[in-house]
């Protein structure tokens, strides 16, 4: 019997080829897992950051603006050497000159020099606020409607056929985590200690917001920057800039990565190993209810046959997974693994490698030299 167990049937194996070749398949996965909100590593770079920037705003950079207006005389806050000149080429602005030769000015050159904080280091550091504080906001109401939870879908759907039988299938599969008492209140201690350090760190921001250059740029309703930021020497060589700079490329590199949304997809170089195994699956199910017939040794007879088909595709198909994952393996290495594993079954025999190798001998020569090109 058991000679003819190693040797599959003819027929079968064109029947499994056919089903294989055939078979189009389609698998779809959606994880809502809420687990990437328990990662506050963004907590720990703005709260290290803010210290450095509250020293920028409290000590701001700042540039002279030289504004020249015609104003009333009357209005003229600073007469300069600027100021004659240009009333000698705009005699216009001269109203009349008397008879003591003096004159009456009804016009002249006002110049000013003002401080602005409109530069591009502060509109910077202006940008990089407004988005921390939209960021924490964001942050904070999450954690606010925070429930622990981790919900997956995986659904397949399969068709294929044989030489004389369509085949057709459709797989749901649904997973909740199972809710623990002692993690929720771990979680919950955390989050606890995670809202108190944003409230020091929205104190920051309250600050900053009451600050005379943010309130000026404000007013001024000054743009925000956009990335690339410019490497001036002031935010190259200043330690403050240089630490504000890297909370910017975190703050954006973060929301690039979407953490808190729901992962709906696999990584797609993981789809066709994962889906292969969903394909084998299909194929076990087909011929389990192949081998259902009304005669109880036909369907052992059945189920056996089926068995080492099964077993050499399945052996192929795990040392190609191992092989795509850097993993070396040998033909003794999975007959020690297939030893080991009937030893511990109290149900069956105890065998040794020996016996294994004696066993599957046929069925390895087989199967690896349909691998060869794999290997």
């Amino acid at each position: 019997m058991d000679n003819i167990l190693l040797e599959p049937n003819k027929q079968e194996k064109q029947n499994n080829k056919i089903f294989l070749k055939k078979l189009e398949s389609q698998m779809a996965y959606k994880s809502d897992y809420t687990g990437d909100l328990i990662s506050f590593d963004w907590v720990d770079e703005i709260e290290a950051a803010c210290p450095y920037i509250d020293i920028i705003i409290r000590n701001p950079k700042f540039a002279l603006v030289r504004e020249e207006n015609v104003v009333k005389i009357e209005k003229a806050k600073k007469i300069t050497v600027a100021s004659v000149k240009d009333l000698a080429k705009h005699t216009e602005n001269i109203n009349k000159v008397n008879k003591d030769k003096n004159v009456e000015v009804k016009k002249i050159l006002d110049v000013r020099n003002e401080e602005t904080y409109n530069i591009y280091e502060n509109r910077f550091l202006y940008t990089l606020i407004n988005q921390l504080i939209r960021f924490v906001l964001k942050k904070e109401e999450l954690l606010n409607n925070f429930e622990l939870s981790d919900n997956k879908l995986l659904e397949y759907a399969a068709d294929t056929e044989t030489e004389l039988e369509k085949i057709n299938i459709e797989v749901k599969i649904t997973s909740t985590v199972l809710p623990s008492a002692k993690v929720d209140k771990k979680i919950k201690e955390e989050i606890k200690n995670i809202k108190q350090r944003i409230k020091r760190i929205k104190q920051f921001f309250a600050s900053w917001e009451k600050s005379e250059m943010v309130k000026a740029l404000d007013k001024a309703h000054v743009p925000f920057v956009n990335p690339p930021i410019k490497k001036t020497n002031i935010i190259l060589k200043n330690p403050n800039f240089r630490i504000a700079v890297k909370l910017w490329e975190f703050i954006n590199n973060y929301d690039y990565e979407d953490k808190d949304d729901k992962k709906e997809n696999i990584d797609d170089d993981a789809n066709d190993i994962l889906k292969g195994f969903l394909d084998h699956s299909f194929l076990i199910d087909y011929l389990v209810l192949d081998s259902m017939v009304p005669l109880k040794r036909e369907q052992k007879k059945k189920m056996a046959q089926h068995a080492i088909l099964l077993l050499t595709e399945e052996l192929k198909r795990i040392v190609n997974l191992l092989l795509s994952c850097g993993y070396e393996i040998t033909e003794e290495d999975i007959l020690k693994l297939i030893a080991k594993e009937i030893k511990e079954d109290s149900s069956n025999r105890l065998v040794g490698t020996d016996d294994v190798k004696k066993k599957f001998k046929n069925a390895m020569e087989e199967y690896l030299e349909r691998t060869k090109e794999y290997l």
